[in-house]
């Protein structure tokens, strides 16, 4: 990679950073004029610059005239119409990449999980499932299950706890977050507390997830229990501990909870 070429990638940079639209179409502008056969790295990093911004017009134009386009040129410009919700563009680029990876397919996942519906989602994942098992990653999952918690889809988010397992991805907390939290939103407390029991690590997030869980049904001994055990607390757990005893008319120990913060 050039010098100048690293100078103009540090200023996209900055440009991202700053959220400045103006300034990343004048750098565009810029390095079009002084650079004659631009780096496809540079190429790339003005795609990715457009798309963050979201100057949909310019990210295009740019991956229009890559001389020799690569994966990161094609999930640049897929990034573009998944995050802005541009499902047949998506879509249509997503159908004419000739290879794919995990952030390609996430993608793909992301943007219809974000603006379509939940059926194509679902078919996006199977695909992926049937045609390109070797990219299934954290990410991945962890969308799905969001989507099982948010459409209350049980029996499908037993499948992919399944998958999860088959795959080699039961030990990931960023995993195992949104999987516990499925089952305490759907009300399989038990569930979710097995498989939190199960986690060799966990991390503060599925700590709190689990005690709000708890909360929320009225087990406050476990609560309470859990929340005394952790080695690492943070604002939620306190106040996810404070809040659900106020709520479950346990006012004093709240106090008391509240006075323990303090200290803390």
């Amino acid at each position: 990679m050039s010098s100048s070429s690293n100078y103009y990638v540090s200023l996209l940079k900055l440009c991202c950073e700053s959220q400045n639209q103006t300034q990343s179409k004048k750098l565009h502008c810029l390095i079009l004029k002084t650079i004659t056969h631009p780096e496809t790295f540079l190429l790339n990093n003005l795609i990715s610059t457009h798309s963050k911004l979201g100057n949909l017009e310019y990210a295009h134009h740019m991956f229009d005239h890559i001389p020799q386009s690569n994966l990161f040129s094609w999930n640049a410009i897929l990034s573009v119409y998944s995050k802005l919700g541009r499902l047949s563009q998506m879509q249509q680029i997503f159908d004419l990449m000739p290879f794919r990876d995990g952030a390609s397919w996430n993608l793909s996942i992301s943007g219809y999980a974000n603006y379509g519906s939940s059926t194509d989602v679902v078919g996006v994942y199977k695909l992926m499932l049937k045609d390109a098992a070797m990219n299934l990653n954290q990410i991945t999952f962890s969308t799905m299950l969001i989507l099982c918690s948010n459409c209350r889809w049980m029996d499908l988010g037993r499948k992919i706890h399944g998958q999860i397992l088959k795959f080699g991805f039961g030990s990931y907390v960023f995993v195992g977050s949104p999987l516990q939290d499925m089952y305490a939103k759907l009300g399989f407390i038990f569930d979710a507390k097995r498989y939190y029991d199960e986690m060799p690590e966990r991390n503060v997030v599925m700590c709190n997830t689990m005690i709000i869980g708890l909360m929320q049904r009225g087990m406050i001994e476990e609560s309470t229990r859990l929340f005394h055990g952790l080695k690492e607390r943070d604002s939620i757990s306190w106040t996810t501990m404070i809040s659900g005893l106020m709520q479950n008319g346990m006012e004093r120990e709240a106090v008391d909870m509240f006075r323990e913060m303090i200290l803390a």
